[in-house]
């Protein structure tokens, strides 16, 4: 069993932070809006979600039909799941788009998740600043617990990054990975309170959905950033605790994996 899955950004921080810098840069790299398109994604995306949900369906969370306030909170939750969607649609590839890194016996391959991971957290402080921006702005005024929700992402991180680990693993020993991770993606989109509360869900699925792992971080991100409260720090110990175990395991399966590489790809 892997002790400390964070050794490889130990080890190797100044590659990733290169190959993250790189991949970055690449994205928007030729594109007329360059990095604002980092901005105007999530905001396109989230106007169209309002429109859908909140104008047309209604649906609320007690908010007294104020579609900004819904606008918000929609959108709070979907900072913390496109941050997940990122690393998991990625994942599958990341070792099969990139074989002659595969080829290099010095090459560690363990850092290949910490790129999409540092990219997706990246967009998920943007993310962050314009929820803030824009609650200032509309609403005209800020909890000062919004300044917690870097540390919600710090203790998401080790989910992140086992999801990059396993998936990334398990993508080039099957090669339909990468539509099971389309379709889950999907699948959590609406399986996570994220167009509703959790006290809308009936009592009898509350503990199921407390499975998905989105469920309790989104949950979070919400309190610290509309409530005005610190976060639940003893439940966040304990997420953190469990991401931990998940995270070393995924490193573990890609380690055990990782021989079989070059003979695959």
């Amino acid at each position: 069993m892997v002790r400390n899955p964070f050794r490889p950004i130990r080890d190797h921080r100044s590659l990733v932070c290169e190959l993250a810098r790189r991949e970055f840069s690449s994205r928007y790299k030729g594109s007329l809006g360059g990095v604002l398109w980092s901005f105007v994604q999530p905001l396109f995306i989230l106007s169209v979600y309002t429109l859908a949900f909140g104008v047309i369906f209604k649906v609320r969370w007690g908010l007294e039909g104020d579609t900004k306030e819904f606008a918000f909170m929609l959108y709070a939750g979907l900072i913390v799941y496109n941050a997940f969607t990122e690393c998991l649609t990625r994942a599958p590839l990341l070792i099969i788009a990139n074989p002659n890194y595969v080829k290099k016996i010095v090459f560690p391959l363990e850092i290949m998740p910490w790129i999409p991971c540092i990219l997706s957290l990246t967009h998920a402080l943007i993310g962050w600043l314009v929820w803030m921006a824009g609650h200032l702005l509309l609403i005209g005024s800020l909890h000062f617990s919004c300044l917690y929700f870097p540390l919600i992402l710090f203790i998401f991180l080790p989910i992140l990054l086992g999801v990059g680990w396993l998936f990334s693993a398990l993508g080039v020993v099957v090669r339909d990975m990468s539509h099971f991770t389309g379709l889950l993606s999907h699948a959590l989109l609406f399986l996570t309170p994220i167009f509703f509360s959790f006290e809308a869900v009936p009592e009898q699925l509350r503990r199921l959905m407390l499975l998905n792992p989105l469920t309790f971080i989104v949950g979070q991100a919400r309190q610290v950033l509309f409530t005005g409260h610190a976060p639940d720090f003893a439940g966040l110990g304990f997420y953190f605790a469990a991401s931990l175990v998940f995270c070393a395991c995924s490193l573990w399966v890609f380690r055990r994996l990782r021989p079989i590489f070059a003979d695959l790809v």
